[in-house]
């Protein structure tokens, strides 16, 4: 099996995967909700409404600069980083149809294996939904199914890539060589890098599923904290979800984003539910209804619920 290739241990089916992620998330949800820092962040301004993120999460945002923000993110995600424009030309009018090129549960390992060394040097999780953006798109120019050292080296590779892209910590080369068992010398991951910038276009810096998940609820309406940090804790984690699923490989983050945010807001009043909604439509162009946001909705409820969620 792939995680006894790179990993040692059998990391199990993809399920034990989710579910291992589901723990450790709900203990990393918030870890800044007790300090100082966080409590003078909600008494900031309401236009603001940082109801639970730090600002070096999220930043000093009214209302417009998120909207503007949603509608750049929902831009380029259509344009530059729609996962069909990299595909050969001759599969793109299939690109739904399309079985993913590389094996489900690889790929879920890989997921597992990414989460564990961003959690080890507590870097943001944000980096291996980025990561895996740009393992995926890589993959997709590709036209002859992987070898088993063709998808390890890769994920090495997109990973470095996401956290030099992503973060103010430096890994190093030889670092992530150790942290994959040392099978793969620094400059051959090195070289692996530059073949993917060069597949990619050097397009490397996506929206991802948990930017959208934390901009459109900055929009959420009311002032019960704890049920926002509850509905927050709730989207992380079916976003997290999301990104070891190879069924949201091909989707926008924004369909996926929304539809973690709707199985979320169950306690939310049913009204207040209805605008909201309405409203987040509005910023991403696409209705909560769409039949798209539907299948990732009862997609995300069959993960939640094989994952103990």
């Amino acid at each position: 099996r792939l995680s006894n290739k790179i990993w040692g241990a059998d990391c199990g089916d993809q399920h034990d995967v989710e579910r291992h992620k589901c723990i450790d998330h709900k203990q990393r949800a918030y870890p800044h909700h007790n300090d100082q820092h966080q409590m003078e962040n909600e008494q900031s301004d309401e236009s603001s409404n940082h109801f639970c993120f730090s600002r070096e999460e999220i930043g000093h945002l009214t209302k417009r600069c998120i909207l503007d923000r949603l509608a750049v993110m929902t831009r380029n995600e259509r344009e530059m980083y729609n996962y069909c424009r990299f595909l050969p030309s001759h599969e793109r009018q299939h690109s739904s149809l399309q079985t993913p090129i590389v094996d489900p549960d690889w790929r879920a390992s890989i997921v597992k294996w990414s989460y564990n060394v961003v959690d080890y040097f507590d870097l943001s999780r944000e980096v291996v939904a980025l990561s895996m953006s740009l393992f995926d798109r890589f993959f997709a120019t590709r036209i002859c199914m992987p070898s088993s050292d063709l998808v390890l080296l890769a994920s090495i590779a997109t990973l470095h890539i996401a956290i030099k892209t992503r973060e103010s910590a430096i890994i190093k080369l030889s670092t992530l060589s150790w942290f994959g068992r040392g099978r793969f010398s620094e400059s051959r991951i090195a070289h692996m890098e530059l073949l993917i910038l060069t597949n990619l276009r050097w397009l490397v810096n996506p929206p991802t599923t948990i930017a959208f998940v934390m901009h459109l609820l900055l929009l959420l309406p009311g002032t019960n904290l704890d049920l926002k940090r509850e509905i927050l804790e709730s989207s992380r984690f079916l976003a997290e979800l999301s990104v070891a699923d190879s069924f949201f490989v091909a989707k926008r983050p924004s369909v996926a984003g929304l539809a973690a945010i709707i199985n979320s807001l169950d306690q939310c009043d049913p009204a207040e539910r209805a605008n909201y909604l309405n409203d987040v439509s509005g910023a991403i162009g696409i209705l909560h209804d769409d039949d798209e946001i539907l299948a990732a909705q009862r997609r995300l409820r069959l993960l939640s619920i094989v994952n103990g969620g």
